[in-house]
């Protein structure tokens, strides 16, 4: 199985790498400077002791472990065993030890020193045994506690490193927790403090992203709704006359009838190409105009009362039709989907009792009467539909004017296309 990658075990093991490192590293300079410091100490106490010890004639002086003679040959015989007299060097400290002292306690220490001092040449030894040193004190040599402490100290910085990365783990891990609970509900309330700055950063953009998002379903999916509800009709047209062109073609009828038909054909094709561009200019919003041409308004309210007349079938409607021949520079394809939508409403609320319409000029209205108060009430519990919600939005967009009117039994719709 594969281990994913984590930027906390990373993070832990490349601090801990660097702390172990700095810790044993000034663990080891601080045991060289111990035993510098010791032969530093060890030649000062030789050449001090070589300068002032008196010695009667050629017989050396022991003192301890310490020997002070005039010849070489008058040191001790191990002292001359291991240590070559050509070695020496003036005032300069000469030893040999037995063992490694970083581990244990050396096994023998041997120090020699030629010390000159004007025209007086002495020798002077010390010799170091483990046994000897063992039968006064059993303690660990110094640099053992130097090392305990860099140890110790590995272990404070550990401590330390995991305290801090669980205090920084917990708000990560906060934060990832609720970016997977976002739903729509939470996205529009106020984020969560997450201590620091920077995951706080982190949530905004988060919470912006999705917003975004969510917001970008929204009109994808109010696109939808729309377009399946605004393509009904013509798509309804589109077939209908298909069915009958097909009959008509079998049957053999004038070819002027079946243009006639296949005019209508056309134009229901139009119609879905003009209602799609206009829906998605809703939707996007990129800054883009819709197309405008002269659009004789007062036509157009007849061609599509005439379409959607089949609303009225099985209901006592009566239908008042009045427009002018005004020509309006405009989008046809928004205007058709705004009146079309207040036609069809008007239509499919009223069971018994009269539409008006009327156009004149830039201005339309629409009102439905139902006689009958049962008939009000149903109408009432219809609403306007996702058809009105539609047409409030591109008359909003659009900048026209648009108002709808509670009346006795029914309503009225006004648009002024100004």
């Amino acid at each position: 199985m594969k281990i994913r990658p984590s930027i906390k075990i990373y993070f832990l093991l490349a601090m801990l790498l660097t702390g172990t490192v700095i810790v044993v590293g000034m663990s080891a300079v601080a045991v060289s400077y111990f035993f510098s410091g010791l032969d530093v100490a060890m030649t000062n106490f030789v050449r001090s002791q070589a300068n002032e010890i008196t010695l009667e004639g050629d017989k050396p002086l022991t003192i301890g472990e310490l020997t002070v003679a005039t010849r070489w040959e008058s040191l001790p015989q191990v002292i001359q065993d291991n240590i070559d007299v050509n070695d020496l060097e003036p005032n300069q400290l000469t030893k040999k030890i037995d063992g490694l002292p970083i581990i244990d306690q050396p096994k023998r220490a041997l120090f020699a020193m030629k010390v000159i001092s004007g025209d007086t040449v002495r020798y002077a030894s010390v010799m170091l045994d483990k046994k000897d040193k063992q039968k006064r004190s059993n303690k660990p040599p110094q640099f053992i506690y130097i090392l305990l402490v860099g140890l110790i100290a590995i272990m404070l910085f550990s401590l330390v490193l995991f305290l801090v990365l669980r205090k920084v783990a917990n708000p990560v891990e906060q934060l990832k927790e609720w970016a997977k609970s976002l739903d729509k509900d939470k996205l529009t309330q106020p984020r969560p403090n997450f201590h620091y700055s920077e995951l706080n950063t982190l949530a905004d953009i988060v919470q912006s992203s999705l917003s975004s998002v969510q917001e970008t379903l929204g009109r994808e999916k109010r696109f939808l709704g729309y377009a399946s509800h605004e393509l009904r009709t013509p798509i309804a047209v589109s077939r209908t006359n298909a069915e009958l062109l097909r009959k008509m073609i079998t049957k053999q009828l004038p070819a002027e009838k079946q243009l006639a038909v296949l005019d209508r054909i056309e134009r229901a094709g139009l119609t879905m190409t003009d209602l799609t561009e206009t829906l998605l200019w809703l939707n996007r919003q990129e800054g883009k105009s819709l197309p405008t041409s002269d659009v004789a308004v007062g036509a157009l309210v007849e061609a599509i009362t005439a379409e959607l007349h089949y609303l009225l079938q099985g209901k006592t409607v009566e239908v008042t039709l009045s427009t002018d021949d005004t020509e309006l520079t405009m989008s046809e394809g928004l205007y058709r989907i705004i009146i079309t939508n207040l036609i069809r409403n008007a239509f499919q609320h009223t069971f018994n009792g009269k539409v008006v319409i009327e156009q004149l000029n830039d201005h339309l209205s629409i009102t439905n009467y139902n006689l009958d108060p049962d008939d009000q009430n149903q109408a009432d519990d219809l609403g306007f539909g996702l058809g009105l919600e539609l047409t409030e939005k591109l008359v909003n967009q659009y900048g026209w004017h648009y108002q709808v009117t509670e009346v006795e039994g029914g309503r009225k719709v006004e648009l002024n296309c100004k």
